[in-house]
């Protein structure tokens, strides 16, 4: 089972922004086509927001943060994934709601449609969200993010978490994965990181 699980997303199809549209184009047209009457409004979040801004990351699905996964939209988000081999059938998915951050949310339009609207948190959201994770996959879109909104310092992340989250859920490793962060994104401060016994986060 676990070598059939292996190929299984060995298989499973990456795509980059512009894929990424085309599929809200066709995902657009189907409810519009199925009598969808009021205007759907998602917000996303997540490495599809990364592959909006670097051409060389791809993402496997795109993460909903907002209300609207609506049966008829999950319905029609597996339609379009069987017309794409590979394609996940919940592609487009509301599993990150529960990781969402006690920030603005600073919505950017990426897509709009005549029966899907699609804003993308702004990249304060999303570092934070993604600091908060602390994954392997993470790491490169925190650098991407903390030079996009030119953070330089451990005091700025430091406030980007005390904002995002309560200190009570703040804990050491999310303290050392985000200094590292900020050390990968400027490899300069590396030779001048003070010797201590870890990160001041």
């Amino acid at each position: 089972m676990a070598s059939a699980d292996r190929r299984t997303t060995a298989v499973e199809s990456l795509f980059a922004a512009p894929q990424m549209l085309r599929y809200f184009a066709e995902l657009d047209e189907l409810l519009t086509q199925s009598g969808v009457v009021d205007q759907l409004h998602l917000h996303i979040a997540g490495g599809a927001v990364i592959a909006t801004k670097s051409d060389s990351r791809l993402t496997a699905d795109v993460d909903v943060i907002s209300e609207g996964m609506t049966d008829r939209l999950r319905r029609s988000v597996e339609e379009i994934s069987r017309r794409h081999r590979g394609l996940r059938a919940d592609w487009l998915n509301d599993g990150a709601k529960l990781k969402r951050v006690n920030l603005p949310i600073e919505p950017e339009r990426i897509y709009t449609g005549h029966s899907l609207v699609i804003d993308s948190a702004g990249d304060r959201y999303v570092l934070a969200m993604k600091l908060v994770s602390g994954r392997p996959i993470d790491e490169a879109d925190c650098e991407i993010l903390i030079r996009g909104l030119g953070i330089r310092t451990e005091t700025e992340l430091l406030d980007l978490l005390t904002q995002a989250v309560p200190a009570h859920l703040h804990t050491p490793a999310m303290g050392y994965f985000a200094a590292d962060r900020l050390d990968s994104a400027y490899p300069s401060r590396r030779s001048q990181r003070r010797s201590s016994s870890g990160p001041s986060l």
